[in-house]
């Protein structure tokens, strides 16, 4: 997440829990805050008002810093970052079992695995295509499963999103 969207998530934190304007959100701006959202619910806004203030008033002084609301922002656009990533290797995986897995027994063997490689003319990061099936096949069992491959897609994914390594 660039500087630019970080500034303007925090912007719209403070704008949503400092309700007296004063550029400091405190708990109990977030308590009322929470309240008015939930039609008075004091048990639910109390409970809300916890979950939020032990997760982004890390040094618990009772108010929001610009750093602690930044790291808030940040942990959650990378969370939705790892969580995006997650869907969409859940994608690639059926997409390439479709392809690849000629026996339809939802798993690949060397044989099916390597199709993939030749298919992409033979390239790979690696000189040896059995050192990245040793990767991929993280229970060693001389197949790729679903799961395997859902993994790998997942951490190319992250790579390219430049987000948290898998």
């Amino acid at each position: 997440m660039s500087q630019i969207n970080i500034y303007e998530e925090i912007k719209k934190f403070v704008d949503t829990f400092d309700l007296n304007k004063d550029g400091f959100i405190t708990s109990k701006e977030i308590f009322h805050s929470f309240l008015k959202r939930m039609n008075g619910n004091v048990y639910q806004a109390s409970q809300a008002t916890g979950v939020l203030c032990t997760t982004v008033d890390v040094n618990r002084d009772g108010k929001f810093s610009y750093n602690e609301i930044a790291k808030y922002c940040q942990d959650n656009a990378r969370k939705m970052i790892e969580q995006n990533c997650e869907i969409a290797a859940l994608a690639d995986v059926e997409a390439f079992l479709v392809r690849y897995d000629k026996d339809k027994d939802r798993k690949l063997t060397k044989t099916e695995f390597v199709e993939y490689f030749k298919q992409q003319g033979g390239y790979t990061p690696y000189s040896d295509r059995d050192y990245v099936l040793k990767i991929i096949d993280l229970d060693k069992d001389g197949c790729v499963s679903p799961n395997e491959l859902q993994e790998w897609f997942k951490r190319k994914r992250l790579a390219y999103a430049g987000g948290p390594k898998a």
